[in-house]
């Protein structure tokens, strides 16, 4: 189909359509070589088989958005890179270190960011974002972003986690297949990049408060847990099979 004759998967018009990532340029930072070949290699949770897949060159992209929306979503990534995960935050000497908040971030811009990035993982086609269904709040988000409403800090909420140093991988280097998850009876989903995960709240009925807490919040603040990998169990088992599987490639087992 010729991408001109499309609709906006944001704000319905009819335009040419650009290759949009579906996760952030940014996300791709520290996994995407140019020099090599191949240039990212890609590590899927399969119980036999080969699990390193070396075809893909570029991030994952869809026909998704007109040029004013892309363009939109691109200011909120760079400043999301700019404020948060560009920043160099000090690893934490003792435990009490380990809960950091940031402040003065400015929360429209940041929560539509994380927005965004629950939408387009949801309106994704490909089959890397199949094990996400927003079902009807695909459409409350679209509405949302369209209208550029942030909403408040318990709408589709976002537990920011950076992830703790490991021995075998740079952390940054994990970029993990969204997951749906239910978490304290929400259902919610899990993204992993840029040494970060995302843990997203999709239902907000009688959230804690101690998590509602962390959440980004109108002040321009939000509240970060140091976290190792294996304490989110959609990501143990495939951290392990993605150590094994990059030995793999480098001739080390």
């Amino acid at each position: 189909m010729n991408p001109s004759s499309q609709s906006c998967a944001l704000c319905g018009r009819s335009a040419k359509l650009c290759r949009s990532h579906i996760l952030p340029d940014l996300a791709y930072k520290a996994v995407l070589d140019p020099t090599v070949h191949p240039r990212m290699v890609v590590v899927r949770d399969l119980q036999s088989g080969r699990i390193s897949d070396t075809t893909h060159q570029t991030g994952f992209w869809e026909r998704l958005l007109c040029e004013n929306c892309e363009r939109r979503f691109s200011r909120y990534e760079q400043y999301a890179s700019e404020s948060v995960l560009s920043v160099v935050l000090p690893l934490p000497q003792k435990p009490e270190d380990r809960i950091v908040t940031l402040r003065g971030l400015d929360y429209p811009r940041l929560k539509l960011f994380l927005l965004s990035l629950l939408w387009r993982v949801g309106v994704a086609k490909g089959a890397f974002f199949r094990c996400v269904d927003l079902g009807p709040h695909e459409e409350i988000m679209r509405r949302m972003l369209d209208k550029e409403d942030p909403g408040e800090p318990d709408e589709y909420g976002c537990l920011v986690a950076p992830f703790l140093p490991e021995p075998e991988i740079d952390v940054r280097q994990l970029l993990s297949q969204p997951f749906s998850t239910r978490t304290e009876g929400h259902n919610g989903c899990l993204l992993t990049f840029r040494g970060f995960a995302f843990q997203f709240f999709i239902s907000r009925h009688a959230i804690r408060p101690g998590v509602a807490g962390s959440f980004l919040n109108r002040n321009g603040e939000v509240r970060m847990l140091w976290s190792r990998i294996g304490a989110f169990q959609p990501l143990r088992m495939l951290w392990n099979r993605s150590v094994h599987a990059i030995r793999r490639e480098a001739g080390a087992v």
